[in-house]
């Protein structure tokens, strides 16, 4: 079990570190003239979320579970954020906010809150993509197996994936993978 863990964050690290076009959040600077390169980066540039993944195998009700830990907005990442929701409180503005300080900093011009608010609201109207890192893990993991003709070991993991393994935020403990 341990092994399959081991596996399982190296690819999670593999797919946070692949480049992602930016989904509507800097598309009016990806148009025709104007170089693509910006609104194009890696999901981990800072790396607090790839540097966040623990792993470890943990009794759950009298049985051996395999349980992956990550910051708490691994799951805006993994699966996005529809528009509109119950994002007006304290617990959203904080969110935002720090990523905001991580990520961006300030726009040119702007105070970090007005930056902060663009952010914010963007979010609010539009939404954020997700970009499925967890499932595209799993899948590239058995995919790879396969592909060296592990396929008894492929089936073991995925037997493992379906029955074994959690995921947890960070700060709350609370499962919010594989239910």
């Amino acid at each position: 079990m341990e092994e399959m863990l081991e596996i399982l964050i190296v690819q999670l690290k593999k797919e946070l570190a692949k480049s992602y076009q930016s989904r509507e959040y800097n598309r009016s600077r990806n148009t025709p003239g104007i170089p693509k390169t910006i609104g194009q980066f890696p999901k981990n540039n800072t790396g607090s979320l790839s540097d966040s993944i623990t792993a470890e195998v943990r009794e759950i009700d009298g049985e051996e579970m395999g349980v992956i830990v990550m910051n708490d907005y691994y799951e805006f990442v993994d699966r996005g954020r529809n528009p509109g929701g119950s994002g007006t409180g304290t617990k959203f503005r904080d969110a935002i906010d720090t990523w905001v300080r991580q990520r961006i900093g300030t726009f040119p011009g702007l105070t970090f809150q007005q930056t902060s608010f663009l952010v914010r609201r963007s979010v609010w109207d539009k939404g954020i993509g997700g970009i499925n890192f967890i499932n595209n893990a799993i899948d590239n993991v058995i995919d790879d197996m396969i592909e060296r003709g592990e396929d008894d070991y492929a089936e073991r993991f995925e037997e493992f994936i379906d029955e074994k393994l959690l995921v947890l935020s960070k700060s709350s403990n609370e499962i919010t993978y594989n239910q």
